[in-house]
């Protein structure tokens, strides 16, 4: 059938799950400072239902070369600095469909969210 696609310590062996997980550990410490943190823990986490889908907010394209491991992958990263529950809510609310939702949080690859690109 298939082998485990998850190392012995929990890490996965795609790349691309490699950057989530350490993006979201940044992002779990960032929340932890607010008065919504689970709440908007998981509204960010929601925002990874695009992840194969929605292009990046610079380039506009869906994959592009990651320097660092010299491999293609989706826009990773999702700022969660500034990140507000309130304004998805919001915009969940003047909106007919889910995925207008998630449009609300923008999407980048690693090298352009950098300013590498």
């Amino acid at each position: 059938m298939g082998g485990s696609y998850i190392h012995a310590r929990g890490r996965s062996v795609h790349h691309v799950f490699r950057h989530i997980t350490e993006h979201a550990a940044m992002a779990l410490h960032y929340f932890m400072k607010t008065e919504t943190a689970l709440h908007s823990l998981l509204h960010w986490i929601c925002s990874y239902q695009t992840l194969f889908t929605k292009v990046c907010s610079k380039c506009g394209r869906l994959l592009a070369m990651d320097k660092q491991s010299a491999l293609l992958l989706p826009p990773v990263h999702r700022p969660y600095q500034n990140f507000s529950a309130n304004k998805i809510l919001t915009a969940h609310q003047n909106s007919s469909t889910k995925d207008q939702t998630i449009d609300v949080i923008q999407a980048y690859h690693i090298g352009c969210f950098l300013g590498e690109a």
